[in-house]
């Protein structure tokens, strides 16, 4: 225990530098061994279902094991099947429970499902309500760290009447701002934001927009044919669906016809030919389309400057948008989209964020 008792005889700044050095470390060592693993027990994790207005939502909780928690972390899985159980989601959590966090991880269904909708705000929101009512509520700071396209939902909860005030921070790691932006560049390799083609995207991107919304498709027999052709140009970019597109509806073309296209001149008319209810999803997710102005929390925007699915200039316009006086930018070139590279290139961006989240938290009382 020698090193966590040279952190706490140091200086404020270098207690907080070096834990986030090593909770960098530990990021990078993923399951393997590491300094902070070395001198912390491991997290308690636990069942921590909820219900806010006959809403019921189940979640993990991570508490240290060794401390009273420095602030509550409400930690949001992005697009995977495997929800809140991810492997590396799993260990992050671990990881900043081990730094002092206590950590929830609510399911975020329309995510898991691939299929995001205005419906994981809510599930958010009713998070950020929980932790906020007894016993819960106290001197905790609290915030929330979304990846990829859960930062959507994430500002839009942090910007409810209810919460808003309350919420202390929001971390965002590889995520949107201009959603009509985001699908011109996967689909097309333009990025609107930026004006120019950049990195090329990641060939998936166009298939997981064409599955996150075949379940608003009026006819079962769409919303399985859309599946299909997702699921196999997910597994394969070039597989062959020929055979699927006779049989579908005039929604499902639209929607097929924005996903195949790659002309961005002609995104703005797809996008408008789509159905209504897809139509009206993707404009309530659109955080370029919100009123931002009563965000209250700090938001910290991490975002790898060669991100294959989401371009940094999301996270520029964003950062923009709200203004630099509460929301502070960390370019990394060792974030690919929201996996640290091996060797923690440009770590020095990657520590500076953990570092000032850290900060962020530090002159409130411990939680209860």
């Amino acid at each position: 225990m020698l090193a966590l008792a040279a952190i706490a005889a140091a200086a404020p700044a270098a207690q907080r530098g070096w834990l986030a050095l090593l909770i960098l470390q530990d990021i990078q060592a993923g399951s393997g061994d590491s300094l902070l693993k070395e001198h912390t027990s491991p997290p308690l994790r636990s069942a921590a279902e909820f219900s806010i207005d006959d809403r019921h939502h189940v979640a993990d909780r991570y508490l240290p094991t060794a401390r009273a928690p420095r602030a509550t972390l409400i930690l949001l899985h992005g697009f995977t099947p495997e929800g809140r159980r991810e492997p590396r989601l799993t260990r992050f959590a671990a990881t900043m429970a081990r730094a002092g966090f206590a950590v929830l991880v609510p399911e975020l269904d329309g995510m898991r499902s691939l299929a995001v909708s205005i419906e994981d705000a809510r599930v958010i929101g009713d998070a950020l309500r929980h932790e906020l009512a007894p016993p819960n509520a106290g001197a905790c700071p609290l915030g929330v760290m979304a990846l990829s396209f859960a930062v959507g939902p994430a500002v839009i909860a942090a910007l409810a009447p209810e919460v808003r005030d309350r919420v202390d921070f929001v971390v965002a790691v590889g995520g949107y701002y201009d959603l009509d932006a985001a699908i011109t560049y996967a689909t097309t390799g333009f990025d609107p934001l930026s004006g120019r083609r950049g990195v090329p995207p990641a060939p998936e991107g166009r298939w997981w927009l064409l599955r996150s919304q075949a379940d608003r498709l009026a006819t079962p027999t769409d919303r399985a044919a859309m599946a299909e052709i997702a699921r196999r140009r997910l597994a394969d970019p070039d597989a062959a669906v020929d055979d699927l597109l006779p049989r579908l509806g005039a929604g499902a073309r639209a929607l097929y016809a924005l996903t195949a296209n790659t002309d961005p001149q002609r995104t703005p008319a797809l996008l408008e030919s789509l159905p209504d209810r897809i139509r009206r999803q993707l404009h309530a997710l659109n955080l370029a389309a919100r009123d931002l102005d009563s965000l209250h929390a700090q938001l910290l925007l991490i975002h790898g400057t060669r991100d294959p699915l989401i371009p940094i200039s999301h996270s520029r316009a964003l950062r923009q948008r709200i203004g630099g006086d509460r929301a502070w930018l960390f370019e990394a070139d060792g974030l690919q989209h929201v996996d640290v590279a091996p060797g923690l290139r440009d770590a020095w961006q990657l520590w500076h964020a953990v570092y000032d989240l850290l900060a962020l938290v530090a002159d409130r009382a411990a939680c209860g």
